[in-house]
């Protein structure tokens, strides 16, 4: 049974057969049981019984309050190339969901140095190997974010810590903890499994800034920063939207714009969010003949792609298209007549773009080693 498949159902508000309200009934009680857990999680830090614990280097927090689906790597990715234009040196931490660093590998896991790449996606998982690939900057994961931040500056030397996916991470001290909102529904249905929120609402009074992504209705996006404004605070609120930068064969090499306009295709990825990345090909002019939705993080086997590309090639589709966090995933020996191009996503910020740079100088005006 495709179990994220069915809880999308469950947390959509479309109306459904019984079984589905039976199971939304459920899912609710078993969310207030939910809550208690998470919030019971947090309070020995929010009544200061615990400390978290500080590294003697500036560290950026990028996380979010539902599961999945809400833009962080892109930001994290968007947010490392502004401390770069900044000219300040850059290393990013993560727990390395999606690979066996996830839960077997004690210790710290070199995904990069800053150079070549140490780790394939079985070991360092998805999203920080496409974060190593796509930036070039130095990235390490492993269960405590603290050490893997020590093993970072004992060898590297002083730089600022991005850590990816670590608001719920309480055990690491950020200097400043951004947390991204879908604009659209930045409050995700409520808490899991009913919805998709990690922890209460009360949890994003913890953040110093908000992001709101996929922002590409203006009225959706004021709705959401007059609500923060009156449940969260004064904080600094940004609003972005993903932007389809272009495509490119595995390889690097681009496809042109001419060869996009009505071309057919057959996409399929393994994203929280399947339908938006079907909207995104064809904001650019792809004919999308056929969306194949597999599970996050799932890892693609030579099988799978034959398959996509007979079906590929019954509908008549000129290539198969997925994004580049799918890519990390693609098995290495593929037939070299099998067409695929993967996606390099982007944001826009409203409030232009060197909105970030802006934020991280806020964000960071106060720090100093220790304090």
């Amino acid at each position: 049974m495709d179990w994220e498949a069915l809880h999308r159902r469950v947390t959509d508000a479309a109306a459904g057969p019984w079984w589905l309200e039976a199971l939304r009934g459920a899912a609710r009680g078993l969310s207030w049981l939910y809550g208690l857990g998470a919030g019971a999680k947090n309070l020995a830090y929010d009544l200061g019984a615990c400390e978290p614990r500080r590294l003697p280097a500036p560290v950026i927090g990028v996380g979010n309050l539902a599961a999945g689906g809400t833009g962080k790597t892109p930001l994290v990715m968007a947010l490392v190339r502004a401390l770069t234009a900044l000219g300040l040196p850059v290393a990013v931490i993560s727990r390395g969901y999606g690979g066996v660093g996830a839960t077997a590998v004690k210790g710290v896991t070199w995904v990069s140095r800053g150079g070549e790449v140490l780790a394939g996606p079985e070991i360092a998982g998805d999203e920080p190997l496409l974060l190593a690939r796509s930036l070039g900057v130095p990235v390490a994961v492993g269960p405590d974010r603290h050490e893997v931040g020590t093993a970072i500056l004992d060898e590297l030397g002083p730089r600022v810590l991005v850590g990816d996916d670590l608001f719920q991470h309480r055990r690491l001290h950020r200097d400043l903890d951004i947390v991204c909102l879908d604009a659209s529904d930045p409050l995700a249905g409520g808490l899991l499994p009913r919805g998709r929120l990690r922890e209460p609402a009360a949890g994003l009074r913890r953040a110093q800034a908000v992001v709101l992504t996929r922002a590409a209705d203006p009225e959706a996006a004021a709705r959401s920063r007059a609500w923060l404004r009156s449940f969260w605070g004064p904080g600094p609120v940004l609003a972005c939207r993903h932007r389809l930068e272009g495509l490119s064969r595995r390889g690097g090499q681009e496809v042109g714009p001419g060869e996009l306009r009505d071309r057919p295709v057959l996409a399929f990825c393994g994203l929280a969010s399947p339908q938006s990345f079907r909207e995104g090909l064809e904001g650019i002019g792809l004919r999308v003949l056929d969306l194949r939705a597999f599970p996050d993080h799932y890892p693609f086997t030579p099988d799978d792609l034959e398959g996509l590309w007979q079906r590929a090639a019954e509908l008549g589709a000129a290539a198969l298209v997925c994004s580049e966090k799918d890519e990390v995933r693609l098995p290495q020996a593929l037939p070299p007549e099998m067409e695929i191009w993967i996606t390099r996503l982007g944001l826009e910020f409203a409030e232009g773009p060197r909105a970030l740079e802006a934020l991280v100088a806020w964000g960071l005006r106060h720090w100093e080693a220790g304090a």
